[in-house]
């Protein structure tokens, strides 16, 4: 078991607190603009979805980078983590236009034919 010196300690250390306050940070602005975009905006709703999944990444790869550990890893292990997790991002938001067009194709079928 390898053990950490001080110096290393305190670099861990302060890595944890500037991620603690990265995370909170794009927290609190992701719930402020849904709250002001809720209140004031209304339409459309678009831009806010597609800004809480960006900031959402951003929390994602902050949370595997320091508290995974995997920031200390070599590239090639990174890249072993990180193109699943790429897939099943694009593998959800292609299962949902999938569903939306559907539904589109759906609604536009039931106008024709009843």
């Amino acid at each position: 078991m390898a053990h950490m010196t001080q110096e290393e300690y305190q670099q861990n250390k302060k890595d944890v607190y500037f991620t603690t306050g990265i995370l909170a940070v794009v927290t609190v602005v992701e719930v402020g603009l849904s709250i002001l975009f809720e209140k004031y905006i209304g339409d459309p709703r678009w831009i806010l979805m597609v800004f809480v999944t960006l900031a959402s990444l951003v929390k994602a790869y902050w949370i595997m980078k320091v508290f995974m550990h995997v920031g200390h890893e070599k590239k090639g292990f990174i890249f072993t983590i990180l193109f699943p997790f790429v897939f099943l991002v694009w593998a959800i938001l292609a299962f949902a236009l999938d569903g939306l067009h559907y539904f589109e194709m759906r609604e536009i079928l039931n106008g024709i034919f009843y």
